[in-house]
C-alpha cells in the first residue's frame, strides 16, 4: 500500500538573517543530499527582501519572481504552487497540507511554471502573478510560494512512502478598504493552588485572538490583584507572535507566592503591535476572571484542632456536674446497715 505524507520544515522569516541572506554550505564530495531553498527575487537574480510584501485594490494584478536554489551536487526537479497560511495554536505560521485546496491567496498566485529543473549548484528565477479578485476583503491575507519535492521511501513496515519536502517564502497581501485591527481574550480561566500554611500560586490560562482584519502581535502581562488592593505581577511573558486575522496563541502561565485572601481578580493585558511597516492604531485588550483563594488545608488543621480543643472543655465540664456524696453521709449509712 502506497501512503502520501508531508515531510520536513518551512523555512519562512520575519526579517533577513544570515541563514536567509547566505546560501547553504556545498556539501561535502560524495555528499548525495538534496538541498534547495526559495527566497524573493528579481527577475535576474536573487534580492534582500525578507518576504513577499504587497498592498493593492481588489481587482489589481501584482507580477513578481522568486528565486529557487540548489545547493545539492546532483540536479533537481521541483514542484512550484502557492498555499494558503495559518497560525498554529502555538502561534506559528504554517501553509495547508499538499493537496488541500486554497481559497485565499494561495488561489489567488500562480507561479508561470508549475514545476523548475535546477542544476547543481545554481538558481533559477521563477516568474508568478497574484490576481487579487475585485470582491476581496480589505485587510491582510497571507500565503507561501512554496518549492517541494517529492520522494519515495520505505518505511519500517516495508511500505511505500511518499515524502514531501518543500521550503517557501511568505506571502503578505493587505487589501486597501475599512481596517479593523483588533486583539480578543477569550477562555479566560484561572485556579490557586495554596499551601497549609502560608502563600500559593495561581495558574492562569487564556487564549488571544485576532478578531480584526489586520496582522497583529504584541505585548502580554498578567496579574493578581487581593481584595485590599496590592497586586502581584506574573512572570515577565514572550512577546506574542504575529497573528494572521483569525489566529490565535494559547497561553498559560503561574503567578506565585499569593496571599489565600479569599478571593483574587486575575487579569489579563494585552497591547497590540501592527505588523513591521505599517502604523495601525489598536485599542489594548484587558480581561479578568476571580479565582476562589480559600485555604481549605489550613482551615481543615483549625477545624481539627477546635474540636480538639472543644472535646478536653466539654469533658471537663461533664466533671464539674458529676454529684459528689458528703462523707458524713457515707458513714452514718454504713452504721445503719
Amino acid at each position: 500500500m502506497r501512503l502520501a505524507a508531508l515531510a520536513a520544515a518551512f523555512l519562512f522569516a520575519f526579517a533577513p538573517s544570515a541563514a536567509a541572506q547566505t546560501p547553504a554550505p556545498p556539501p561535502a564530495a560524495g555528499d548525495q543530499r538534496v538541498t534547495f531553498g526559495v527566497r524573493p527575487a528579481t527577475a535576474t537574480a536573487p534580492d534582500n527582501r525578507a518576504s513577499l510584501g504587497y498592498s493593492a485594490t481588489p481587482g489589481a494584478v501584482v507580477k513578481d519572481f522568486v528565486a529557487v536554489s540548489n545547493v545539492g551536487t546532483t540536479p533537481v526537479t521541483l514542484k512550484i504552487y502557492a498555499s494558503d497560511a495559518f497560525n498554529t495554536p502555538e502561534g506559528g505560521f504554517d501553509l495547508l497540507a499538499a493537496g488541500k485546496p486554497s481559497v485565499d491567496v494561495g488561489a489567488w498566485t500562480h507561479a508561470e511554471k508549475p514545476s523548475v529543473s535546477v542544476a547543481p549548484r545554481s538558481v533559477s528565477i521563477v516568474p508568478f502573478t497574484l490576481t487579487i479578485p475585485a470582491n476581496a476583503t480589505p485587510g491582510d491575507h497571507a500565503a507561501g510560494i512554496v518549492a517541494a519535492l517529492t520522494t519515495e521511501q520505505t518505511g519500517a513496515n516495508g511500505q511505500k512512502v511518499a515524502v514531501e519536502q518543500r521550503v517557501g517564502a511568505r506571502i503578505y497581501l493587505r487589501v486597501t478598504g475599512d481596517l479593523t485591527p483588533r486583539l480578543a481574550i477569550t477562555g479566560l480561566t484561572g485556579s490557586y493552588a495554596a499551601t497549609p500554611f502560608g502563600r500559593g500560586d495561581a495558574t492562569v490560562s487564556y487564549t488571544v485572538r485576532n478578531t480584526g482584519n489586520t496582522r497583529l502581535s504584541g505585548k502580554q502581562r498578567v496579574s493578581v490583584s487581593t481584595p485590599w488592593g496590592s497586586t502581584v505581577d506574573g512572570e515577565a511573558l514572550p512577546p506574542l507572535p504575529e497573528l494572521l486575522p483569525g489566529g490565535l496563541v494559547k497561553v498559560t502561565t503561574t503567578v506565585r507566592g499569593l496571599l489565600p485572601a479569599g478571593w483574587l481578580d486575575a487579569t489579563v493585558h494585552v497591547d497590540p503591535a501592527p505588523a513591521p511597516g505599517f502604523t495601525d492604531v489598536v485599542q489594548p485588550a484587558e480581561e479578568s476572571v476571580t479565582l476562589s483563594a480559600v485555604p481549605w488545608a489550613a482551615l481543615g488543621v483549625l477545624a481539627v484542632l477546635a474540636l480538639g480543643v472543644f472535646a478536653v472543655l466539654f469533658a471537663r465540664r461533664r466533671r464539674r456536674r458529676t454529684p459528689v456524696v458528703p462523707a458524713e453521709e457515707v458513714t452514718e449509712h454504713a452504721a445503719a446497715l
